[in-house]
């Protein structure tokens, strides 16, 4: 091949921080996944996942980079999946999650095919905009918090009286 894929990753945040990273179209999303977290100076070690996505970023099926034995069906890992088969003009966007317990969210969209440089390395990253932030960007999900309550109007007047345990019984009284 004579091309690479130029795609810009985006950190879901306020601030405007993105990388422009080159692959060649047979990598694999596992080494995609490995540029992503060197390029914005994350440490390896937690679960990911890329998800296809259309092209308003709705999530899709997801390639994760292990199978955790949740789905019915074996699901394509990273390692099985070549970045030119799931980004292109005519499908340009994925999703990656990293860590599920903070959720970096990125969005990865395929900018262009560019000239292979014979001379370089791929994949690569070929501009940084923007500091990685010291923590995962926080989420905001939409809707209203309780007002009240943490638990809003969920229990009625006789649900809300304390129950103390009596460590003679073995239930809550």
């Amino acid at each position: 091949m004579n091309e690479v894929l130029k795609l810009r990753v985006i950190l879901d945040a306020k601030e405007d921080v993105f990388r422009d990273i080159e692959i060649k179209p047979e990598q694999n999303l596992e080494i995609l996944h490995k540029v992503i977290l060197k390029s914005f100076g994350l440490a390896e070690g937690e679960m990911s996942s890329f998800y296809k996505s259309d092209v308003d970023w709705n999530q899709g099926d997801e390639i994760p980079f292990m199978d955790m034995g949740m789905s019915k069906e074996p699901l394509p890992l990273m390692r099985d999946v070549h970045a030119g088969s799931v980004l292109s003009k005519n499908t340009p966007n994925l999703l990656f999650v990293y860590d599920f317990f903070n959720m970096w969210t990125f969005f990865v969209e395929f900018i262009s095919e560019v000239a292979l440089d014979e001379s370089d390395e791929y994949p690569r990253c070929t501009y940084n905009y923007g500091a990685t932030p010291e923590s995962a960007p926080v989420k905001d999900f939409g809707g209203e918090a309780p007002k009240n309550d943490l638990f809003g109007d969920a229990f009625g007047e006789e649900d809300s009286e304390d129950q103390h345990f009596d460590e003679n019984e073995d239930y809550w009284n």
